[in-house]
């Protein structure tokens, strides 16, 4: 992304969550703040609504698989199979027959790299993880507050936790102190 502008790139996996991503978008919403979530697509068809909000709200949605699979443990046909199905039910809510896609644990294979050239599929991974899978919210903000975080970054946050929510309740009026806005991919 252009390091020029003072655009954060905050992306969020693994939801949506019914216990963690409302009160994340109230968060974003209250410092108008705009994001990107890479959504499973099981997860979508459980929580619908939530994803409705997601969109109404003017965040962007990615594709991040159908079952969060281990990539590199299937074939070819069963990666882009479960791509495919989590593009078909996300598509329902922004019209795009395919959307941006960031594999599992952000490991894209040959098959999910050819994909993404062959059918123009924005293959999306991040420069900064947050450690939220593994950290609490105080050590996020920790973290993430010693790092140099720039224009262009694309941090990486979970929605299926309650560490993001935190560490973001702290890192967000610093970040906008520092001029840098909040924009989907």
């Amino acid at each position: 992304m252009p390091r020029r502008e003072p655009k954060l790139y905050l992306s969020f996996d693994d939801g949506p969550h019914p216990e963690h991503t409302p009160p994340l978008l109230e968060l974003l919403r209250l410092h108008g703040a705009k994001a990107t979530f890479f959504l499973v697509g099981s997860q979508v068809e459980k929580y619908p609504q939530i994803v409705q909000q997601i969109v109404d709200e003017g965040h962007a949605i990615g594709n991040h698989s159908m079952t969060h699979p281990r990539l590199p443990q299937l074939s070819a046909r069963d990666q882009l199979a479960d791509i495919a199905r989590a593009d078909a039910v996300m598509a329902r809510f922004n019209g795009r027959r395919r959307q941006m896609f960031r594999p599992p644990n952000g490991r894209a294979t040959v098959t999910t790299i050819v994909n993404s050239v062959v059918k123009r599929q924005p293959l999306v991974l991040w420069s900064i993880d947050s450690m939220d899978y593994q950290l609490d919210a105080e050590q996020v903000a920790a973290r993430l507050e010693k790092l140099t975080v720039r224009g262009g970054d694309i941090v990486l946050f979970h929605d299926d936790g309650g560490a993001a929510l935190g560490a973001l309740s702290r890192l967000l009026p610093r970040w906008s102190g520092s001029g840098l806005r909040f924009a989907p991919l």
